[in-house]
């Protein structure tokens, strides 16, 4: 009988050893999940700065980083140009943070010019808050205009290379408005506009303007030369300064482009282009632009075969009624924000608002 109740004992005090060291490890585990560093958290923050960027909203970036980070630049703001677009590149983690990496798009608001760019974004969890700490950035690729000509300079500089000339381009396309394709117009080739970059630096949407027209295009770069970024052309600083002297048909001869194919979108009537932005993965190229009544419009096209994606835009809010502006967009979808025209009367107040668009489906619905 003592022996039983000796057993007993022993049982009873093994088994609250256990329960005892198994709320311990449920505790420190519980704590342990509570100090882990979040990667969605850091990706979350990393966005947000650029967003904040892209809105050219500092005072707001600046609040997403650390003490450190902020009092050793004296100044802090985009410079010449400024960021249209980002897509995610990579992710380098660690225990305590994490480098989150980014393609971005920098364009020229005063000439035809486009960055791409990649940004390495340190975040660091400091108690309870993620902060970034260190904000690096190299220039991968631009695209900038000479004479006639779109060149296109790696990340080592050097030699540039032709992308294409103006006399490359398509000579006459069809619109893009048009049910029955037989009409032709003849597209406009007096000057290059704005300019765009794709992410991988394989794509680079094109405009062109004269008589008043602006005609959209989009140039695929040789893999190989995208990969490089720099060919047998010329040197982007010493050409500018020899090229006043050299014709346009004279470069045409010694440079070969690098476009392998171009595809033509659109032209657009009385329109000034604001930006071209790829969607995230480059199935869609997104025109912003200024139409003839000076409001803010939208047009999506495929990049594959340059077919317009019918959203109805144009009917759902009259051209001469409604700015449509870009807010946000990842592969298919873009969220736009509509509003009235100033000194409108006949504006439908339920109209305004935020609305997103599916680009695959070709719909659009009312944000609620």
């Amino acid at each position: 009988m003592k022996k039983r109740n000796l057993f007993k004992c022993c049982l009873l005090v093994i088994m609250s050893f256990y329960l005892l060291s198994a709320c311990t490890k449920k505790e420190n585990n519980e704590k342990a999940n509570i100090d882990l560093f979040n990667p969605k958290e850091a990706v979350k923050v990393a966005e947000n700065y650029l967003n904040y960027v892209k809105d050219n909203n500092i005072e707001e970036a600046n609040k997403l980083c650390t003490e450190q980070l902020i009092s050793k630049n004296k100044e802090i703001s985009t410079g010449t140009s400024r960021i249209i677009a980002y897509a995610p590149d990579n992710m380098i983690e660690s225990s305590g943070s994490a480098y989150v990496i980014y393609n971005v798009i920098r364009n020229s608001a005063s000439e035809p010019k486009c960055d791409l760019d990649n940004y390495a974004i340190k975040v660091l969890k400091i108690d309870d808050q993620y902060k970034i700490d260190e904000v690096k950035s190299m220039n991968k690729k631009q695209v900038f205009v000479r004479n006639k000509s779109l060149r296109m300079i790696g990340e080592d500089g050097g030699k540039s290379d032709l992308i294409l000339t103006l006399n490359n381009l398509p000579k006459d396309v069809y619109l893009s408005e048009n049910k029955i394709m037989l009409y032709k117009e003849k597209a406009p080739s007096e000057a290059f506009g704005p300019v765009s970059l794709g992410y991988k630096g394989q794509k680079v949407a094109i405009s062109t303007i004269g008589n008043n027209k602006t005609f959209l295009s989009i140039a695929y770069i040789e893999e190989s030369k995208a990969a490089q970024g720099q060919g047998g052309g010329e040197s982007a600083t010493a050409g500018a300064n020899q090229n006043s002297n050299i014709s346009g048909d004279l470069e045409e001869l010694v440079d070969k482009p690098i476009a392998k194919k171009v595809i033509p979108l659109d032209i657009l009537d009385n329109a000034k282009i604001e930006n071209l932005v790829f969607s995230r993965e480059e199935g869609y190229l997104i025109v912003e632009y200024l139409n003839s009544n000076g409001l803010n419009r939208i047009n999506v096209y495929k990049t594959a075969d340059g077919e317009l994606v019918k959203l109805k835009f144009n009917e759902m809010f009259p051209e001469n009624k409604y700015n449509i502006t870009l807010k946000s967009f990842d592969k298919s979808e873009i969220t736009v924000e509509v509003s009235a025209k100033e000194g409108r009367n006949d504006i439908n107040i339920d109209v305004i608002g935020e609305y997103k668009a599916n680009m695959e489906e070709e719909e659009v619905k009312k944000n609620i």
